[in-house]
């Protein structure tokens, strides 16, 4: 066609026919980009803080498991006659496995018993008796109540007397508290010592790349309609897949350490999904009919069981199906009048607060894929006990041979997490 010319004129201003073909297109320059994915684990990082880089393949935290108070009685031998006062107890010392076939008590320490009310002094154990005159120490002439000897009793056993001067209250089995050690006026310190070693929790440093390769005609003789060199934009999704290759590992990975090549050991690092191993819940989402009781119960007793220092706030990793039912519990109460729109009402179930300031603030997580039985997930994790501890995060570098024309890039990212204390996170899953 002939150019156009800002002249008054009758008439056609070509008698040329147009060729459509030779037409420019009209194309929005925007690339429309779906993604399946979103709110990936490494978003959180700002929560979850970041620690030094590691210094070797292996990363080693120090963890002081305290003391709990609470013991569990798990089997039960009475007295009876003249030694109605007296007991055996087996404790089960759940709060320290790792010595649990050694009795942390001693002699003149006392317990409260919850199944009868009853409070009982450990009068013998495997190690020693309690003295009854100085120098002179407790005997007891029926061996099937010691399960020993008449001055020791069985191995994991202890011998316990009411302290009141009435029968001990039959029972089979109960929860204890300790109460400590109690003495008499004037007496020589005589209290067993006890030290406690750290214990050491271990994940290996991973380490991750990729690589994206270009031809010279791909990446400059090509002419891209949209405006974007072909080379940018398949880098950024080469980066992108990257970055939820790394996010997915971080979710389900487990740790092992492959040497299998002679010198070039291969780290695989523990995932959130393997790291939680205390509390975890099963549940199916299609037999509840109180959705927010079950979640309230699974937060009472996996998810705040243990706390990490004194963190209350947790955050919730969840699919998107179980965030949907979440909120269905809660249709007709926790409604919020908006600000800038007061006719409009929405749900304000983001975080969710418990009795005692607990509190649970959910972000939806599409690498709990829609559609798979992962929809139905929460994982609670503390930030507080958990860190990044990152050597490479995502760097790159471009590489290629001598005799080669080829635009080559690599990438790579190594890394790990740091799980301080397992007990302190929890995953509600589906069978």
């Amino acid at each position: 066609m002939n150019d156009y010319r800002n002249l008054t004129r009758p008439g056609v201003r070509s008698t040329t026919t147009a060729e459509p073909r030779d037409a420019f297109e009209d194309i929005d320059l925007t690339i429309r980009e779906l993604s399946p994915n979103a709110v990936p684990l490494q978003m959180f990082g700002q929560m979850i803080g970041y620690k030094s880089p590691p210094k070797s393949n292996v990363i080693s935290v120090m963890q002081d498991y305290q003391t709990d108070n609470f013991d569990y009685c798990s089997s039960v031998t009475l007295g009876s006659g003249n030694d109605d006062r007296f007991a055996r107890l087996t404790l089960d010392q759940p709060s320290r496995p790792e010595v649990s076939n050694i009795l942390l008590y001693a002699p003149q320490d006392k317990f409260f018993i919850v199944a009868t009310g009853q409070v009982v002094e450990v009068v013998m154990t495997p190690r020693a008796a309690i003295e009854v005159d100085e120098g002179t120490e407790l005997t007891i002439a029926d061996t099937a109540l010691t399960g020993n000897s008449t001055s020791r009793t069985a191995a994991g056993t202890l011998l316990v007397r009411n302290i009141d001067d009435t029968a001990l209250l039959t029972f089979t089995a109960s929860d204890v508290i300790y109460l400590g050690r109690t003495i008499y006026e004037s007496q020589d310190i005589m209290a067993e010592s006890w030290q406690r070693d750290y214990v050491y929790d271990r994940n290996f440093v991973e380490h991750k790349e990729k690589v994206f390769i270009m031809t010279e005609d791909q990446a400059k003789l090509i002419r891209q309609k949209s405006g974007v060199p072909d080379l940018t934009r398949q880098q950024k999704a080469m980066m992108r897949e990257f970055k939820m290759e790394v996010e997915h590992n971080a979710m389900f990975s487990e740790r092992q350490m492959d040497f299998t090549v002679g010198g070039r050991p291969k780290g695989h690092m523990r995932g959130l999904f393997h790291a939680i191993r205390t509390n975890v819940s099963y549940y199916n989402p299609t037999t509840l009919d109180d959705f927010e009781q079950m979640f309230t119960n699974f937060a009472y007793e996996q998810a705040f069981r243990y706390f990490a220092g004194d963190i209350r706030q947790k955050m919730g990793v969840c699919g998107g199906r179980f965030l949907i039912n979440f909120n269905l519990a809660f249709r007709d109460t926790r409604r919020v009048m908006s600000l800038t729109t007061p006719k409009e009402v929405k749900f304000d179930t983001s975080t969710f607060i418990l009795p005692g300031e607990h509190a649970v603030t959910f972000a939806r997580s599409e690498t709990l894929r829609m559609g798979t039985p992962l929809e139905n997930w929460c994982f609670v994790i503390d930030p507080s006990a958990m860190k990044w501890r990152i050597a490479k995060d995502y760097t790159s570098r471009e590489y290629s041979n001598r005799n080669e024309r080829d635009f080559k890039v690599m990438v790579e990212w190594q890394g790990t997490i740091a799980w301080e204390f397992e007990q302190v996170h929890a995953l509600l899953r589906t069978y």
